[in-house]
């Protein structure tokens, strides 16, 4: 059966292209792989051609309308049609039988939207070299949006998805165009937050890769705080405005208000986009040792804040 439409972005990925080509050609239900090249200036577009004429029946290659990864994997789902949508990076891989095991999860459990499994986590010096894997186990979370709100992150490669549910997300303008950092963090959250259901497959199906030069963005650190907690401020207005009971709503929002402070540590320029108090902060979220600063730095915000506030109005 070809059941599995998977959906690339791709840029400037040479180095890994062709690997992770292989690492999908390689699953059962296999039913397409959509290539978007986002305007490469390297390589790519040429690994794409050989591979699309080496397999014509299964990949599909095609150059983003516009730019940006995001509007690439937007673009990319309106040419799939696949029962399940497999999103990945293009310097990622998948591991074998990935494709077996959640699709068979995902047959047999029809209440179940997006299925997660354990995952590798590959580390590469500046000269290309493996110097460690890190296994990154999973299991069968009873709150998997508490996890994810936590930041107990996964990568794309990590997920299976049914057509339906990438529907509905497609159809609520994920993934978000504008969103430049953390784009999957943001996708698989608020799938999350708009009730999608996660379920666990036992099993290591899919690897990351990491080099020296952080290949996630060029953005500066403190511009990506920023940008993050524009992030969470989404995640705390739909909290908010979903109908949780409110304990589960206090300890959703206590993650974030961790956060927060966290990058209020690291930014100290920043304002807290909301008022919170102190005893509604997951304190296990925060290493020990910034306590006593995380304290003083909780003080000046809220001072801070209401100052702002006055000024404005």
């Amino acid at each position: 059966m070809s059941l599995v439409s998977v959906i690339i972005p791709v840029y400037n990925s040479a180095r890994w292209l062709s690997q992770t080509l292989e690492s999908v050609l390689s699953q059962d239900y296999l039913k397409e792989i959509i290539c978007i090249d986002d305007h490469s200036t390297d390589e790519s577009a040429q690994i794409l051609l050989n591979f699309q004429k080496k397999y014509p029946d299964i990949i599909k290659v095609f150059t983003n309308p516009k730019k940006d990864s995001n509007t690439a994997r937007n673009f990319g789902f309106t040419q799939s049609t696949g029962k399940y949508i497999q999103w990945l990076d293009a310097d990622d891989q998948l591991l074998p039988g990935k494709f077996k095991a959640q699709v068979k999860y995902l047959e047999q459990h029809p209440e179940c939207d997006i299925v997660y499994s354990d995952w590798y986590m590959d580390f590469y010096d500046s000269t290309g070299k493996l110097t460690r894997r890190k296994k990154q186990p999973r299991k069968n979370y009873p709150d998997y949006l508490y996890e994810l709100l936590k930041d107990n992150w996964s990568p794309p490669a990590n997920y299976l998805l049914r057509r339906k549910i990438a529907e509905n997300l497609y159809k609520k303008g994920l993934w978000n165009e504008q969103t430049k950092v953390a784009q999957d963090r943001e996708y698989f959250t608020i799938a999350a937050l708009e009730g999608a259901r996660f379920c666990y497959v036992t099993g290591f199906f899919s690897v990351y890769n990491r080099w020296s030069n952080n290949q996630i963005s060029s953005i500066d650190f403190k511009k990506r705080l920023e940008l993050q907690i524009k992030m969470e401020k989404k995640f705390h207005d739909l909290i908010i405005k979903k109908n949780f009971p409110r304990h589960i709503r206090k300890k959703y929002l206590a993650c974030l208000n961790a956060h927060i402070l966290n990058a209020c540590f690291y930014h100290p320029r920043l304002t807290i986009p909301y008022l919170f108090p102190p005893f509604n902060v997951n304190w296990k979220i925060i290493h020990w040792k910034k306590y006593p600063f995380i304290s003083v730095i909780y003080i000046w915000q809220i001072l801070k804040f209401n100052l702002t506030k006055v000024i404005k109005n």
